[in-house]
């Protein structure tokens, strides 16, 4: 039984899980101000200012990963009020101007979506009303927790224990 645990406690300090890193460029921006604070890493930041005036305002942004990964990507408005109606477009490069994902978003909005490796993504905020607020983009690698490759170590353990007592009895 020691050696099982000592087995296991090895086996939690040798697996070692990393994000992917991601990539975060300003493409362009019409009526609106656009930057890329964090351009690089498992979390990459975005953002800009609208101000107010006539017509609508647009934020494009491209996104890049070097591994296939899952990615969090967060849109936030501040104030939320003054931000009243948009479409959120999200879509591999090689698609654009189609997108693949196409919402329509009356607020702070957030999603999931699988990047692959080497792949540029558009992540866009079009026909946005103009009203006077800041927005932010972030997009987090989600990765994957080192508990799944342990999941299936303990559960033949169990079975393994369930079987020996069985056998016991």
């Amino acid at each position: 039984m020691k050696k099982a645990m000592l087995f296991v406690v090895a086996l939690m300090f040798s697996v070692s899980v990393s994000a992917a890193t991601l990539t975060l460029d300003g493409f362009s921006s019409f009526n609106a101000s656009q930057e890329v604070s964090v351009s690089s890493g498992s979390t990459v930041l975005g953002g800009g200012y609208v101000t107010e005036g006539p017509g609508t305002w647009n934020s494009l942004f491209n996104l890049s990963s070097n591994e296939d990964t899952y990615a969090k990507i967060e849109w936030s408005f501040n104030p939320e009020s003054n931000f009243t109606n948009a479409q959120l477009g999200f879509t591999a490069e090689g698609d654009y101007p189609v997108y693949t994902t196409l919402l329509n978003i009356m607020g702070d909005y957030s999603f999931v979506v699988f990047l692959e490796a080497g792949v540029e993504y558009a992540v866009d905020i079009i026909n946005a009303s103009r009203n006077v607020f800041k927005y932010d983009v972030s997009v987090s690698a989600v990765p994957v927790p080192a508990a799944v490759f342990l999941f299936a170590p303990a559960l033949l353990g169990f079975l393994g224990l369930r079987r020996k007592s069985a056998v016991a009895a």
